[in-house]
């Protein structure tokens, strides 16, 4: 009988104990109305990290920094293209990403949708931050060919 009590009590005592692991969001920076958290540089370390492995080398300060600004960069291209473009065709999103997929080594997106699950890399956020770079790119070509 008081291993049965022994019993309720510790299932009861683990049932109130939240063994998730959690970790505390901080604002970092803010751009215009959008804020950038630590949550967001960690996201972005590997994001750099996939695009380069050579940062690894980067002591952690340098490395936030890193991410931090290529963040902000971010935030002011994404306005900038809003601006400038309206909804672009999902074709050219798809060659942007095949490309990319390609240029590190994956025939098939499937196998490098796995790849990017296994780094904790979401595909999704991935192919939006590849539009932005490539659109990005689009304007300053636009802006500035007349000009070569």
């Amino acid at each position: 009988m008081l291993v049965k009590k022994l019993l309720i009590i510790f299932f009861i005592y683990l049932s109130f104990i939240n063994l998730s692991e959690s970790q505390e969001i901080k604002i970092i920076s803010k751009v215009d109305n959008e804020i950038i958290t630590n949550i967001d540089i960690e996201i972005e370390k590997k994001y750099l990290l996939l695009l380069n492995n050579n940062l690894s080398g980067l002591s952690e300060k340098d490395f936030i920094e890193l991410a931090k600004n290529s963040l902000i960069r971010e935030i002011i291209k994404k306005k900038e293209i809003n601006k400038s473009f309206n909804k672009q065709s999902n074709i050219i999103k798809n060659k942007i990403i095949e490309n990319f997929y390609n240029r590190l080594g994956f025939k098939e997106k499937n196998e490098f949708i796995k790849f990017l699950d296994k780094k904790n890399i979401n595909f999704e956020n991935l192919k939006e931050k590849l539009l932005i770079e490539a659109l990005w790119n689009n304007i300053i070509y636009i802006k500035f060919n007349n000009k070569i």
